[in-house]
Order: structure tokens, then C-alpha cells, then sequence
């Protein structure tokens, strides 16, 4: 499993991770230790690039982060 992966099911799970995410996303990646490739394709939402680096090879299996960014 790949870090990005790994961080996605943390994210999913931890309420107080997923809360900062929200505040600052690319803080709480940096802070995780995933790569600024891997950061850079969260944030752009490139789906192909975000499952290359994943790991997912499946048609059937997604990651969904839905966040609101605060001005």
C-alpha cells in the first residue's frame, strides 16, 4: 500500500486529522510526509495522477475528499 493510500485511510478514520486537513491540506500532507508529487496531485484533483500514485488499479475502487476552502 502507498503512502498516499495510507494517508487517504487515516484521513477517512481520524476526525481531528481529517479537521485539520480541512484548515490546511497541504500542511497536514507535508506534515504526513507524502511528496510534493503526490500533494501536488491532491490538490489539483488529477484523478490519474492520484491513482498512480495510490496504487489503485481498480476501475471500481475511488477516493473521494470533498473539503471547503476558507477565504
Amino acid at each position: 500500500m502507498s503512502d498516499l493510500s495510507e494517508f487517504f485511510e487515516k484521513l477517512a478514520t481520524d476526525a481531528q486529522l481529517m479537521e485539520a486537513y480541512q484548515q490546511d491540506p497541504e500542511a497536514v500532507m507535508k506534515s504526513a510526509g507524502l511528496t510534493d508529487e503526490a500533494i501536488s496531485a491532491v490538490m489539483s484533483g488529477d484523478k490519474a495522477a492520484i491513482d498512480k500514485l495510490s496504487g489503485n488499479t481498480s476501475e471500481f475502487f475511488h477516493y473521494q475528499i470533498v473539503t471547503s476552502h476558507k477565504d
